[in-house]
């Protein structure tokens, strides 16, 4: 169960991913994240300030920062996106395998693999996104 709780919490700890990198500028962006758990469905939205250090930090800095047992092992932009996979192992196991798409005022994020063990593993689904509410947090 500990697995799975704490797999739980690694799409809402992925919102501000949706910040890094490419075109994007620092100020307050809302988000919309919907997690599938196996069968369990998960949603969370909010919104999150961005700084300038956020908006100048790397997808695979702030990737690895998720958890500290998670790397990402593979990652690159591609015409279409940052493509990567995220593997962690000592606590949650498992891997995602995802693609990143940002711009001056939106960003999307999608996401699958698993959590669990080898001999047992958990589906894992990501559909995220991002829209810029203003230049400012204040």
């Amino acid at each position: 169960m500990k697995t799975l709780i704490a797999a739980a919490t690694l799409p809402f700890l992925m919102a501000p991913l949706a910040f890094a990198e490419g075109d994007v500028t620092p100020g307050l962006w809302s988000y919309e994240a919907t997690t599938a758990l196996g069968p369990i469905p998960m949603r969370d939205r909010g919104t999150h300030c961005v700084d300038q250090e956020m908006a100048r930090a790397s997808y695979e800095s702030l990737l690895n920062d998720i958890n500290p047992n998670c790397r990402v092992t593979s990652g690159g932009q591609e015409s279409d996106g940052y493509h990567f996979t995220l593997r962690c192992t000592g606590g949650p196991d498992g891997e995602l395998t995802g693609r990143l798409v940002t711009g001056a005022s939106d960003a999307n994020l999608s996401a699958t693999g698993w959590t669990g063990t080898a001999d047992s593993r958990v589906p894992v689904i990501i559909s995220a996104s991002a829209t810029k509410l203003s230049p400012s947090c204040s």
